[in-house]
């Protein structure tokens, strides 16, 4: 199911809400969890049996090796055993379901692909999110023991699944995040005023919602028609303009943001219909003055479960390395920075898929952090800093940050280094007269990507429009680089309710032929 179907928008949330707030109601808090896990399981069954099967086994497996750890009184050695066969379990699936005939193909395009099936709606996402879950778990986070408590009978045993199915599967992040921790979760879940009905929150889910839809269906699908023609006739060889070369990067420049940053407003503005706050994915990231902002503003959650998993552990064992060898200066720097930011963006992009384009996007974009981080701990940047207003270098920040940005998204986008190459080569010179399999360019075209980049540049985002009413949990906390005067507040009133009404309207004016998500892919 998808967020900008009709059928899920104008029947199946509403069903979902009211039967939660109901069950709220008269039963209380497990029955009002029942619902989300009942509402969750419908939503996903359209993707198919076999990849509802992986996900009940992942909930029942992990559930199990989460109490164990939470509550049981093992030996500190079985407890590591324990948590180091569940992430492998959780790693494993992940590999043998997304990677084994990704790879496959990726080394031998003739080669037949040994599972034939199609990679389970969300794997990447729930994965991450049970692994972290083990991880707290095994750490005895407060949270998680407490919100597995009495679990250890059966009747406590299914109470605590409706729990965990719950926080894993909850549908507005199921299949595309945001990555949730057990201690933002529980402890919504545990307050008196949980599956009760405030108003409020209906309003600035429905806020968020139709926020995002509009991102969708109206941006995003619309830059989408520009950016395509393009991207497929280099793919397949067809030649194309320099004009048409710089439309098509500048439209998917945009359209990944609008896309995926439409998918969070809505799924978080969904679990906020449901009294739940989710983590921040997204705080203006095209805005950011360097690849290091930007990575603390796109895709937040995943960032954070990337360093946890990867960069901490590699930076702490390079460290120790280097002082045990007694290496300094380059070579120590080597071991516990820059060889872990390197491995860590290739695993980002290999979380992604297995394509040759994606590793060279984690390479550029490892090696980009790498060089802009020894920069900013520099003498001459501390220097350039304190001569220099905060202003001034956020606009410089942006301006050298948009261009290699751009063509780094283009890379994402190719579907082959061949067709990335082509691209490039296009820029450079490409043919003269536009190709008509490109696609047209006009200043229709034009002002349509100008209209998506006012929006991104000078506009505030979603959340903070809404920042008096707490939308979402703070992921990270970055500076604002909205304009003064364009910092508007929303409040519940007759003006925001027409503005959002009218943002609605033209969203389901474009319903007719809902396409998917760029990230359900991933």
């Amino acid at each position: 199911m998808l967020f900008n179907q009709p059928f899920f928008l104008v029947i199946f949330l509403p069903a979902a809400v009211a039967l939660f707030y109901v069950a709220g109601r008269l039963g209380g808090r497990t029955p009002a969890l029942a619902t989300i896990v009942l509402a969750s399981a419908i939503f996903y069954l359209p993707y198919g049996t076999l990849p509802g099967s992986i996900l009940a086994i992942s909930l029942c497996v992990n559930l199990v090796i989460g109490v164990t750890l939470a509550l049981g009184s093992q030996a500190e050695s079985a407890r590591r055993a324990m948590v180091a066969v569940g992430l492998l379990m959780n790693f494993a699936n992940l590999a043998t379901f997304k990677y084994l005939d990704q790879v496959l193909v990726m080394l031998a395009p003739s080669a037949r692909p040994l599972l034939a099936v199609a990679i389970p709606a969300g794997i990447s996402f729930y994965t991450f999110h049970q692994a972290v879950f083990l991880v707290h778990a095994f750490n005895r986070q407060p949270e998680v023991v407490n919100f597995l408590k009495g679990a250890e009978n059966l009747r406590g045993c299914i109470a605590a699944f409706v729990r965990y199915a719950a926080f894993v599967a909850f549908f507005p992040q199921l299949v595309i995040g945001p990555i949730t921790y057990m201690r933002e979760f529980a402890p919504q879940v545990e307050r008196r005023a949980f599956g009760r009905l405030h108003l409020i929150n209906i309003e600035v889910g429905i806020t968020l919602i139709v926020i995002g839809l509009f991102k969708k269906v109206v941006i995003a699908d619309t830059l989408a028609t520009f950016a395509n023609p393009v991207f497929h006739a280099l793919a397949t060889g067809a030649p194309a303009s320099r004009e048409q070369a710089l439309l098509a990067i500048s439209s998917y420049f945009f359209q990944l943001y609008f896309d995926f940053s439409g998918y969070s407003d809505i799924a978080i503005g969904i679990a906020r219909a449901f009294g739940l706050r989710l983590p921040m994915n997204f705080d203006s990231p095209l805005r950011a003055t360097g690849i290091v902002d930007f990575y603390r503003r796109w895709h937040m959650t995943l960032t954070r479960v990337i360093v946890l998993f990867v960069f901490t552990p590699l930076s702490l064992s390079g460290t120790r390395l280097a002082m045990r060898r007694g290496l300094r200066g380059w070579r120590g720097k080597a071991l516990g920075v820059w060889i872990p930011f390197l491995l860590n963006f290739e695993i980002i992009a290999l979380w992604h898929a297995a394509k040759f384009t994606f590793l060279l996007f984690g390479l550029v974009h490892g090696t980009w952090y790498v060089l802009e981080n020894e920069v900013r701990t520099s003498r001459w940047f501390r220097r350039f800093r304190s001569r220099t207003s905060d202003s001034a270098r956020t606009v410089g920040g942006v301006a050298l940050t948009v261009a290699p940005l751009a063509l780094t998204f283009a890379l994402f986008r190719s579907d082959s280094l061949h067709a990335f190459w082509a691209l490039l080569h296009t820029l450079a010179g490409g043919v003269p007269q536009p190709s008509f399999a490109a696609g047209h360019v006009n200043r229709r075209t034009w002002l349509a990507v100008a209209a998506a980049a006012g929006i991104v540049y000078a506009l505030p985002n979603a959340y903070e429009m809404l920042r008096a009413y707490r939308p979402a949990i703070a992921t990270y906390e970055n500076r604002s680089v909205t304009p003064a005067p364009l910092r508007v507040a929303w409040r519940p009133n007759l003006l925001w309710a027409a503005f959002v009404a009218f943002l609605a309207i033209a969203s389901i004016l474009r319903l007719n032929v809902p396409s998917p998500f760029l990230y359900g892919g991933f």
